[in-house]
């Protein structure tokens, strides 16, 4: 029976990564034309106009569009087919390199995996069709974090793991944190046993160096095209257009800032899904000051729960700590996209592993699958889809999800409820 439902679980997540990468198509991957037309500029001679000729806004770093630029030689549709085609591949990677740590058997690893996939289908299925990148960025966090643990002799491989990070990191913003990693043993409590060991030293220098480049590369390459002044106008292009993105209020937007707003403000809501219309949620019962500082609140006291999650690199068991590390990137920030969840796939893998399997856990996980992927207007209609969205309901779901996945307490108490005897709450073993 468990290898039916791996199975099963294997071939569902197949069909999403095919749905997606149609949807892609039918749909327009409208960030991804948004990447390709920045590629072309780029391949034209025009990359100082990166941030100003766009079909929509483009938001990532200048060398970004120049180290991807390549791809723009190929036809558009050529391109997005290859897009996605390499998306795929980085889920299958995810698939079947975390979860082989949390059991020795093969298939049913590949099905937990694969499950953990199918739970947070909503977002990954969101970022198949706008053609974003966060697939891309989860992947190079795992095989970063990944490799970091790794006790091997270290070769150009782990420089290579550490400068795709560092490039996903300088280009998206909200990976930068990870990149503190490869310093943390400097600090005596943050390190492992060996770590003075000549592999691990000389390991540490090779992710140190391939970060370093990674960051160099993405802030100098186009220094090279445009020169000192037009390399200048760029970063300064970056940042007002990052500037004059503002805080998007639209109920796509599920960050803990947005859902102030959209239930406290007493302001209407716009709802792209309706056209744009003005919806009214929840109350007026907080001004703007308060708003904005009740976020500035729960950005310092989540980038801090951030940060110590990180340095208690040495307590923690290497899959929870690096599921939490790269789950907790995106809490802070006042833009969050549906697709930037795809960040917590590690974290849904662990929670399937913690849970599933007690009948009582089965029935957490099917909430949270119900809470994630039933709650859209294809499902429970436009006015209880917009109010769910404007709830972010994403946001509630993926920190759900961390807490049970990574927390002692909550496990122990799904342990009670279940009468299971096994410690669900056990940590993993340290590498």
């Amino acid at each position: 029976m468990k290898n039916e439902v791996s199975l099963l679980g294997v071939v569902l997540a197949g069909l999403l990564v095919a749905t997606g990468t149609l949807w892609a198509f039918q749909r327009g991957g409208n960030d991804f034309g948004v990447f390709y037309h920045a590629w072309q500029l780029v391949l034209e001679g025009r990359g100082a106009e990166i941030y100003h000729v766009s079909p929509d806004r483009f938001l990532y770093a200048p060398g970004f569009a120049w180290l991807l630029a390549p791809i723009a030689l190929l036809p558009k549709g050529v391109a997005l087919a290859l897009w996605c085609l390499a998306k795929a591949a980085v889920i299958g990677f995810i698939i079947r390199e975390f979860p082989s740590k949390l059991t020795r058997e093969s298939l049913p690893a590949l099905g937990l995996g694969a499950w953990g996939v199918v739970l947070l289908a909503r977002p990954l299925l969101i970022d198949f069709e706008y053609g974003q990148v966060n697939s891309f960025i989860l992947g190079a966090c795992v095989w970063a974090l990944l490799g970091h643990f790794d006790r091997s002799r270290p070769g150009f491989l782990d420089g290579l793991k550490w400068f795709a990070l560092s490039v996903a990191a300088v280009a998206k913003i909200f990976p930068l944190p990870l990149l503190i990693v490869p310093w943390l043993s400097f600090l005596p409590w943050a390190r492992f046993k060996g770590d003075d060991s000549p592999i691990m030293r000389r390991r540490y220098r090779i992710e140190r160096l391939g970060s370093a480049l990674g960051v160099a590369l993405v802030f100098l390459v186009p220094f090279f095209s445009e020169g000192g002044a037009g390399g200048w106008r760029l970063l300064q292009g970056w940042r007002m257009a990052l500037i004059a993105r503002g805080l998007p209020l639209e109920s796509h937007n599920q960050s803990f800032t947005a859902f102030l707003y959209h239930f406290f403000s007493g302001r209407p809501t716009p709802v792209i899904a309706e056209g744009g219309a003005q919806l009214f949620f929840g109350f007026s019962s907080l001004s703007t000051d308060a708003i904005a500082w009740t976020s500035a609140l729960w950005a310092v006291l989540s980038c801090g729960f951030l940060l110590y999650w990180i340095l208690r690199i040495r307590e923690k068991g290497p899959l929870p700590w690096i599921a939490g590390a790269i789950g907790l990137l995106i809490i802070p920030s006042h833009l969050v996209w549906k697709p930037y969840f795809v960040m917590g796939i590690p974290a849904a893998m662990l929670l399937l592993h913690r849970l599933g399997s007690s009948r009582l856990g089965l029935f957490g996980i099917l909430f949270f699958f119900a809470f994630i992927n039933l709650t859209g207007f294809d499902f429970i209609g436009h006015r209880w889809g917009a109010a769910f969205e404007a709830a972010s309901t994403l946001l509630w779901a993926h920190l759900l999800i961390l807490i049970f996945a990574l927390g002692r307490m909550p496990a122990l108490f799904w342990r009670v409820m279940a009468g299971k005897s096994r410690d669900l709450g056990r940590r993993s073993p340290r590498p």
